[in-house]
């Protein structure tokens, strides 16, 4: 089977080297009869496919492809040529099946960027961010990013002095929700900030003697959880979350740490340089630098945090990363500014990092693979909150009482594999919100 949400294109009679790549009936010579409607495909990396539509699903799909026009498919099979006729050199074919869901890719959204939620974690794991554009002075679009590009979608880049930004994303599927237009990327989809296309400049000019002012918006009330709470979601300590990573053991995404801050890890730099339109990391080449995605110059590259803090607590040490949104609301400043304060060539810490180390704070973790599967201990941090002694004390009281004899530091239990509950209670911490003096302390 092709993986879900793989992106295929039908191409035009002539493409790119003037191959001839088309959609046509397949007949048998000697009664004319039809044994198929074939096609050749390319994915987004220029992968040629000989796909078939077998006679007795004519007529449910070829209604619904078309040469020229960009499709996601689920459920085909790959099964081998046997025939003599290949259209293409590979032995393989891909056949739709009575299952097979076509959707199509054929849309591009364009306008004026003018909000943006948090990531969510949604359904079975599943992760987005919608962010919000203005396709006209009176229209506003919701598109939701997921997966990586809506975790690698920095909205503090797209706010400040060289507003507006026209935000272009590819390949995006359209829906009716509420009676207004909904719009969500798939696994071809691209985002691009400002590019330098006519369109483009031309709607950027006109938003330019208005910008439009740029607001968080509220995600789902499920994903959105009180500072006081949020702080002990997952916790763990140092030692129970390096022994869990390492062991493969641990079966959540999210983990809260409390611990010291005692040093800045300067080894590979506490900033990167990168591309603005897709904020992908660019490597200096003869004098400019290039993005490692685009595979293009950069006129107006970015400094973006990426800080490595070294952190323990009573059970242990490891390694925490602090990135760029999160550095800068923790920081309120960007890498920028601090790079501009320093002599030319300094790649020393600066004064406003030095200031963290001795500092405690509450770390929300979002693990990835590297930490999941590989064991590797560079976490890194989402959220910052400046820990509240009331409620520490009230967590550690309900954590002693639900402490099992296997299980170092008393909350890692519900988070690993061997647990029977996944899922921890907060309504003794909850409680004590109110007796606390100031609920809200998330510092990011």
């Amino acid at each position: 089977m092709v993986p879900p949400c793989q992106c295929l294109v039908f191409t035009g009679l002539f493409h790119g080297t003037g191959l001839s790549r088309r959609l046509w009936d397949a007949v048998n010579t000697k009664d004319n009869s039809l044994l198929s409607v074939d096609m050749i495909l390319v994915d987004e990396k220029e992968n040629l496919m000989h796909a078939a539509i077998r006679k007795h699903l004519v007529s449910r799909f070829k209604h619904r492809v078309s040469e020229g026009l960009v499709y996601s498919l689920r459920n085909v099979r790959i099964a081998v040529n046997a025939l003599q006729y290949r259209p293409l050199a590979s032995n393989q074919k891909l056949l739709f099946l009575p299952t097979t869901e076509i959707v199509q890719l054929d849309e591009d959204i364009v306008g004026c960027f003018c909000g943006y939620g948090e990531v969510e974690v949604v359904g079975a794991g599943y992760k987005k961010r919608d962010i919000k554009i203005f396709t006209d002075y009176s229209v506003t679009s919701t598109v939701t990013l997921w997966g990586k590009l809506g975790e690698t979608f920095d909205p503090t880049l797209y706010i400040g002095e060289s507003a507006p930004y026209v935000i272009v994303v590819s390949s995006v599927t359209v829906k009716t929700f509420q009676r207004a237009l909904t719009f969500a990327t798939t696994s071809a989809s691209k985002i691009y900030a400002n590019p330098d296309v006519e369109h483009v400049s031309s709607i950027r000019e006109r938003f330019s003697a208005l910008p439009p002012r740029v607001v968080a918006i509220e995600g789902s009330a499920s994903a959105k959880l009180p500072p006081e709470e949020a702080m002990f979601v997952n916790r763990m300590t140092v030692e129970s979350l390096v022994r869990a990573t390492c062991d493969g053991e641990l079966k959540v995404g999210v983990v809260t740490l409390k611990a010291n801050i005692t040093a800045i890890n300067n080894r590979f730099g506490w900033y990167y340089i990168s591309c603005k339109s897709c904020v992908k990391r660019c490597t200096l080449r003869e004098g400019i630098f290039v993005c490692n995605s685009c595979k293009k110059p950069v006129t107006l590259p970015l400094a973006m945090f990426c800080v490595n803090l070294q952190v323990e607590d009573r059970t242990g040490t490891t390694t925490v990363v602090l990135l760029n949104s999160t550095a800068e609301r923790l920081l309120d400043t960007s890498a920028n500014k601090l790079i501009n304060k320093m002599p030319a060539g300094d790649t020393s810490v600066p004064p406003e990092l030095e200031a963290l180390v001795g500092r405690e704070f509450v770390y929300k973790l979002k693990l990835n693979k590297y930490n999941l599967v590989e064991g590797l201990q560079d976490y890194g941090v989402s959220t910052i909150f400046v820990p509240v002694d009331e409620l520490e004390i009230a967590y550690e009281k309900n954590a002693k009482a639900q402490a099992t004899p296997d299980v170092v530091g008393s909350s890692a239990g519900s988070v690993l594999g061997g647990g029977n509950d996944r899922k921890r209670k907060l309504s003794p911490v909850a409680e004590a919100v109110e007796a606390a003096p100031g609920g809200n302390n998330g510092a990011s």
